[in-house]
């Protein structure tokens, strides 16, 4: 499972407790938990790991993307001393996994390159600052009539458009109008239908996090005039 589910639906936290439960519950039936940290790990929540949030460990942990830099691609799943055992205790038990690719000594070598940046500059920490600057910004859309609601953590972020508490007709096209309204100024969006998502890189400068966030504004603005959707464009014409 995804501890914070991906840019497919917005980034949604999970209910408090929630994944405390799930690791009750597997522990009392005797299931491996296992997390997909690839989109969520090293730093991008604001935390190394994003179930750091609620103390939950898994028994397996997948990462890759954020592992890399995004350098060069690599991967990897990383486990307990209790799983990693039940492949070392005898011989014709080990992970019979591979590939012409695995271990490749130059995607090692970056990994550990950009994990020593990471730690070096304090990326982690001002994942977390700069997530609590973004949540501000975002928040203060929702005045627009045409932003429903805003979730994320860190410098994962998602802004649903909503007719007010409605959904938006997605024949409308709104959320594909702001991503293309954005574009065409220099800013490259992701949408997926009007969930409009957003994943800078830890290293992004505040005058770009700013260049984002305001073009952000405006794309959303113009959308609300262009469909007359909002608060200051209650009537339908």
């Amino acid at each position: 499972m995804d501890p914070i589910p991906g840019s497919n639906i917005g980034y949604p936290l999970p209910p408090r407790g929630y994944l405390k439960g799930v690791r009750e519950l597997c522990d009392r039936h005797g299931i491996l938990l296992i997390f997909d940290e690839v989109q969520t790990g090293f730093g991008k929540t604001g935390k190394w790991f994003a179930c750091e949030h609620w103390n939950v460990v898994p028994d397996i942990m997948t990462i890759g993307k954020g592992f890399t830099g995004g350098y060069i691609p690599l991967a990897a799943a990383v486990t307990t001393p209790k799983v990693a055992d039940a492949f070392r205790k005898r011989q014709g038990a080990e992970l019979r996994s591979g590939s012409t690719y695995g271990g490749h000594t130059i995607a090692c070598a970056a990994t550990l390159a950009n994990i020593d940046i990471i730690e070096k500059e304090r990326l982690v920490h001002r994942a977390a600052r700069m997530g609590k600057y973004i949540r501000g910004k975002l928040e203060a859309l929702r005045k627009h009539g045409l932003v429903g609601s805003v979730r994320g953590i860190g410098m994962l972020w998602a802004v649903e458009l909503m007719d007010g508490r409605k959904p938006l007709d997605p024949d409308l096209g709104v959320g594909s109008w702001v991503r293309e309204y954005c574009y065409r100024r220099g800013m490259i969006l992701r949408n997926n239908g009007d969930i409009l998502v957003i994943a800078p890189a830890l290293v992004i400068t505040q005058e770009q996090v700013d260049f984002m966030l305001n073009l952000m504004k405006e794309s959303i603005e113009k959308a609300a005039q262009h469909f007359k959707i909002g608060k200051r464009y209650s009537r339908r014409t």
